[in-house]
């Protein structure tokens, strides 16, 4: 992907938002900003023609602001996506894997996935961050009425060990360093943003998709005939070659 910015550059622009603060603040996007640095939204040009809106969440524990925007901000962008046609969301736990127990918990969120508790087991996680042990995930999987055990065994044997090591990975190919972070589309939004800055971004590359499908509508129908089609002329059939 083409981009305005290089990797380098932008893991500086990132690096310095944190430096100067902006982690947890709640600005208002600026319009058409001359510095992009200061809107806390870094748009990166790309040639790809998107056709749906995909919102991409990167989330871990330890970060400012992140238990807010997962417990607040996160349920509301859910409900958009399943109110909205054409969003799509990913969500990426990227934990710290020299921490037993937030790599543990990474691998709760995957294990609860296959119980279908992924956001009741995020949100246990995020309520009692200062407080994880090694026993809280199976007291959580009680609280959710899971199969504590079978949980337990799940994370005991790391089978999602390969699909976290994966995640990790996108992270820093999309060059995250700072969480949490939100990629709609080409925009990345820093920090604990508030919901009406990722709802403002994604309706206008909502708008951005419609009008791209629009242009193209248009030209199909003033397009000249194919090549080889019959049509009439004077009574006589033409072919055009």
């Amino acid at each position: 992907m083409k981009t305005l910015y290089s990797s380098t550059f932008i893991s500086i622009i990132l690096a310095f938002l944190m430096f100067i603060g902006y982690n947890n603040q709640k600005v208002d996007i600026i319009e058409k900003p001359s510095m992009p640095i200061f809107s806390n939204v870094i748009e990166q040009k790309s040639e790809t023609e998107y056709k749906t809106v995909k919102v991409e969440i990167f989330d871990n524990l330890i970060c400012n602001g992140c238990s807010d925007f997962v417990l607040n901000t996160l349920p509301k962008i859910k409900n958009l996506e399943q109110e909205t046609k054409n969003i799509s969301l990913s969500f990426y736990f990227i934990p710290d894997i020299n921490n037993e127990i937030y790599y543990m918990a990474a691998m709760s969120l995957k294990c609860s996935f296959d119980q279908n508790q992924y956001w009741g087991m995020l949100a246990k996680l995020h309520e009692n961050k200062d407080s994880l042990n090694k026993k809280s995930f199976y007291k959580f999987a009680k609280e959710l009425e899971l199969n504590a055990e079978a949980l337990n065994q799940c994370i005991n044997e790391e089978v999602y060990k390969k699909s976290i090591e994966e995640d990790i990975k996108y992270a820093s190919d999309k060059n995250i360093i700072f969480k949490p972070t939100i990629i709609i589309n080409e925009n990345y939004l820093i920090g604990d943003q508030p919901f009406e800055n990722i709802q403002k971004v994604i309706n206008e590359s909502l708008e951005k998709i419609a009008t791209v499908e629009s242009e193209k509508s248009v030209k199909t129908d003033i397009s000249p005939p194919a090549s080889g089609l019959i049509i009439p002329n004077v009574g006589n059939e033409t072919t055009i070659e």
